[in-house]
């Protein structure tokens, strides 16, 4: 795997090379995570046995993919200290238990206890796996007591490797830096925002007090756009138009992801599995459509039509409209006395459809709400071939879908939701940050949300935020 290196990056490595303690520091984008990795390779090659660590597990599976196909071990840490518990047999009967497999996903919240420390130090003073080199990623998010396992992790404790990479942004890190650094000399500085291009450089020096200066000059232009938002509807209107404005930059959407600044995790947020239909894009979904089929059965099912009655088309055929039609006459016509002392409402008020911002169709009246759907305004509606005149379109629609959350379905074009911590050193070529229902507990705090999302974006930043931000 081979890597462009920048000046600096390339001094950083054989700093590296020449010293078998280190710090390396730098802003969002700099490059710690590309220098640890390529270094881990080049042990790698030599023999070495390397473990690399990081806080965020989604980082973890990032990096696993990186040096597959090698012998280097990547963990979160939290995953780390519950792998030497189950690596190195212990005698005590009172030994505490890991959390069970069908637990809650890991969160920003989550961390070994002091008796996982102390049992994953244990182990390595018995019998567990040892290292020639540990590096460890996004170090600001580590205790002291994280890297003096991380350090115990050493075969050789004199001629080991132990190396830390962090950002040096005082706004990010719950721990002292002296605390990160303790015990290895003055750090490395990389002060070239290699990621982001112009704007939302700029944009993320402003957030970075203690930058050295963002030196990145890129032929193409960046891309940052705000919208603001008053209400929920004109919060999904954004939405939908900063979606569409990504497609065009990054069609597929697969390098594109939307953070959400919620305090939940992505799989349980507000926009979790939220479809967005996007009926001024040009190009029509391959397979995809609404899902009309299982709304025309959900009102009509009761009466009798059968699902084998309707086509698997992404829109109704000129033959399923016949069909309904015809269904919901003859029922009128066996069933005219009973339906006869029913009201109808369909003579002073429409029915139409209606698309929810989760891609269900359900049928409501134009012009007054409130009013029942009786039994007599249903077959009178499917009974004229005009019941799909107030069809959406079958345009391309969008779902905002969790990482393994949701299955897979041929009717939308999924766009990766993630949550702020969960996407913590990791990078996309778009990012649309959705600043919801977020809550800081001073501006310090705020800062640092604002600089971890705009840090996470390589081409173009849309910013979707409230009115009082």
């Amino acid at each position: 795997m081979a890597f462009a290196f920048t000046e600096q990056q390339s001094q950083c490595l054989a700093y590296l090379r020449e010293h078998r303690r280190a710090a390396v520091t730098g802003c969002a984008g700099s490059g710690k995570t590309l220098i640890a990795t390529q270094f881990a390779l080049d042990l790698d090659s030599e023999g070495a046995k390397v473990l690399l660590l990081c806080r965020n597990p989604f980082l973890a599976e990032s990096l696993r993919r990186r040096v597959q196909n090698t012998g280097i071990l990547v963990f979160a840490f939290t995953e780390f200290v519950r792998y030497l518990k189950n690596t190195v047999p212990r005698t005590d009967v009172f030994m505490p238990r890991s959390r069970p497999v069908w637990a809650a996903p890991w969160t920003q919240y989550e961390a070994p206890t002091n008796t996982e420390i102390n049992t994953a130090l244990d182990c390595l003073a018995r019998a567990a796996p040892r290292f020639d080199a540990v590096f460890v990623d996004e170090a600001q998010d580590f205790e002291a007591s994280w890297l003096i396992v991380a350090e115990a992790c050493l075969a050789d404790e004199e001629g080991g490797r132990l190396a830390i990479f962090y950002d040096d942004n005082p706004l990010l890190s719950p721990f002292e830096a002296q605390r990160v650094t303790a015990g290895i000399r003055a750090p490395v500085v990389l002060s070239q925002n290699c990621r982001s291009v112009d704007e939302i450089s700029a944009l993320v020096k402003q957030l970075q007090p203690h930058a050295a200066g963002v030196d990145w000059q890129a032929d193409q232009q960046g891309a940052v756009r705000e919208w603001v938002y008053s209400s929920e509807k004109e919060l999904f209107d954004h939405l939908r138009a900063a979606l569409i404005a990504a497609e065009e930059l990054s069609p597929g959407l697969k390098e594109v992801v939307v953070i959400t600044a919620e305090t939940n995790p992505s799989r349980m947020s507000k926009f979790s599995g939220l479809v967005i239909d996007s009926p001024r894009l040009r190009a029509a979904a391959p397979d995809g459509g609404l899902s009309w089929r299982s709304a025309v059965l959900r009102y009509l099912q009761g009466y009798g039509l059968l699902e084998s009655d309707l086509s698997a088309a992404p829109v109704p055929t000129h033959e399923d409209i016949r069909r309904v039609s015809r269904f919901c006459a003859a029922y009128q016509a066996g069933h005219r006395l009973a339906l006869s002392r029913q009201p109808s409402y369909l003579g002073k008020h429409s029915l139409k459809w209606r698309l929810d911002a989760y891609g269900e169709l359900s049928l409501h009246w134009a012009q007054t709400g409130g009013l029942e759907l009786l039994a007599v305004d249903l077959l009178k509606f499917f009974g004229s071939p005009g019941w799909t005149e107030s069809l959406p379109q079958a345009y391309k629609r969008y779902r905002l879908a969790p990482e393994g959350q949701l299955p897979e379905n041929p009717y939308y074009l999924d766009v990766r939701l993630v949550d702020l911590p969960s996407f913590k050193g990791l990078e996309a070529e778009g990012v649309i940050f959705v600043l919801y229902n977020y809550f800081a507990r001073d501006n310090d705090q705020f800062l640092a949300t604002l600089y971890l999302a705009f840090s996470r974006a390589r081409r173009f930043l849309y910013i979707i935020s409230p009115n009082n931000a």
